[in-house]
């Protein structure tokens, strides 16, 4: 698996270059290239599937979700809450305005990591803070939380808290309970912030 995340890391390098090479938009700020080079080294700019479905339980006002996938597939099912974005659009003025939106953590996703990384690198050389990537894409969100793997009797407590966070999220998705999810233990490893927030209203727009 880390050795997926290199080769991934370069070649979002080589993007990172291509991009550099490509004409500026003079009335964008952008970000240096230097800046940019390092900002892809360092593997921040991602939350894990965990992380981002307590952070939709917990409704976190402080959270977008950003759905690069192709409108019929967003359409069919997205998370809730989360705005339909066309990559091709990322940089109109309308696009720019909602990712710059202050107080948001925007989180991209795709069926995979790919396109959201493309994205995250086009957003992060146009300045674009509190940017992050969905780890493993919506693939690895249902393979985690919608179809979760057994834990074995010999796990650790903290697999066994993991395990049962992801089981009560699922229940939470497919409409058995939503105080199950929220109750549930949540793996410490993982880094998931548990922190309670009253919800607000979600951002309208999109393209």
């Amino acid at each position: 698996m880390e050795r997926k995340y290199t080769i991934l890391a370069v070649l979002m390098m080589v993007l990172a270059l291509g991009l550099v090479l490509v004409p500026k938009k003079k009335e964008l700020k952008e970000t240096d290239p230097k800046t940019l080079l390092s900002a892809i080294a360092e593997k921040s700019r991602y939350q894990s599937v965990d992380q981002v479905t307590h952070r939709i339980i917990e409704n976190d006002p402080t959270l977008m979700l950003i759905d690069l996938r192709p409108a019929d597939q967003f359409k069919a099912f997205a998370l809730p809450g989360a705005i339909n974005i066309q990559p091709d659009s990322l940089l109109s003025a309308s696009t720019l305005a909602l990712l710059n939106e202050p107080g948001k953590d925007k989180i991209l996703y795709a069926n995979s990591d790919q396109l959201s990384e493309k994205a995250w690198v086009t957003g992060t050389r146009y300045a674009v803070n509190r940017l992050y990537v969905m780890k493993g894409g919506m693939n690895e969100w249902f393979n985690t939380i919608i179809k979760p793997a057994e834990v074995s009797a010999t796990a650790s407590s903290a697999d066994h808290d993991l395990a049962s966070f992801r089981t009560a999220a699922r229940l939470y998705f497919t409409g058995a309970g939503q105080e199950t999810a929220k109750t549930a233990p949540v793996q410490k490893r993982e880094n998931i912030q548990v922190v309670r927030k009253a919800p607000e209203a979600k951002s309208g727009g999109g393209c």
